[in-house]
């Protein structure tokens, strides 16, 4: 395993305000408190990558309250606590920061405003930025799983685009299928990455995958439907969550996901 590109150091944490408008942490404050130093961290490290340039883009258009980019880093920082809570890998969790952002920003260029050409150029600029830092953390075993990644989750947001152009919507079948591409693989991808960087065998591995893909399928169709209620899908991916050693971290992961879904009504 190649070293992590980041470390802690807890005299670079701070905070980001007491207010949600400014602080994401504080939606939902009880679910993020396990990891919200290692939060604060990884947005740190991600503000350094992307350096001023990128910072005044987010700042221009990314809301901060917007809680949802801060899930995939939770995610692959609390699956990591199922296995070391001492071994502290930062680069998968800015590396999933990316994808979430980078897939956001192409995502809103279907809009029609006059920020369409620069929701674009962003979205460019961080995946970018992506590639930048899998190459200088000798990560380059990563960049077949984020191409198949990032192409699935476009596969989906393609495929619901041109729904909302035909003026139709999916039935629930589809809806699950389109939001297992959108949120599913993603979350599962989180889950397993934080697995791997903290030394789960392949096994396990597969087992958070499972588990996160059903997060993030539960996930986005909650948020495209407010009726949906998401325990029968959460079924398999809590059965494959209960498969890893019974744990404080364990407990936390699934409190962190149940809470996640409490967040994501439309």
């Amino acid at each position: 395993m190649k070293s992590d590109h980041y470390t802690l150091d807890n005299d670079s944490l701070h905070e980001r305000g007491s207010c949600p408008e400014k602080n994401p942490l504080l939606i939902g404050e009880n679910i993020w408190k396990p990891v919200a130093g290692d939060l604060r961290f990884v947005m740190g490290c991600l503000e350094e990558a992307l350096r001023p340039a990128g910072r005044l883009l987010l700042k221009q258009l990314h809301r901060p309250a917007d809680h949802e980019y801060m899930i995939p880093p939770g995610l692959v920082i609390f699956s990591g606590h199922l296995f070391s809570r001492e071994i502290k890998h930062y680069s998968p969790a800015v590396y999933m920061a990316l994808v979430y952002l980078g897939t956001m920003f192409h995502n809103r260029a279907s809009l029609k405003d006059k920020n369409q050409q620069l929701y674009i150029l962003t979205g460019d600029f961080l995946f970018s930025h992506l590639l930048q830092l899998v190459n200088n953390s000798q990560h380059l075993f990563l960049l077949e799983r984020f191409a198949d990644l990032i192409t699935t989750m476009n596969e989906g947001f393609s495929i619901m685009e041109e729904l909302r152009m035909k003026g139709d919507s999916p039935d629930r079948e589809e809806l699950i299928e389109i939001m297992r591409k959108q949120y599913g693989v993603f979350y599962g991808e989180c889950c397993a990455l934080g697995g791997l960087f903290t030394g789960c065998t392949e096994k396990e591995q597969l087992l958070l995958m499972e588990f996160g893909t059903s997060l993030g399928i539960a996930y986005g169709v909650k948020k495209t439907d407010i009726s949906f209620q998401p325990h029968q899908i959460m079924k398999k991916g809590l059965l494959a969550l209960s498969q890893l050693p019974v744990s404080e971290a364990r407990s936390e992961l699934e409190n962190f996901a149940r809470g996640i879904l409490e967040l994501s009504d439309p």
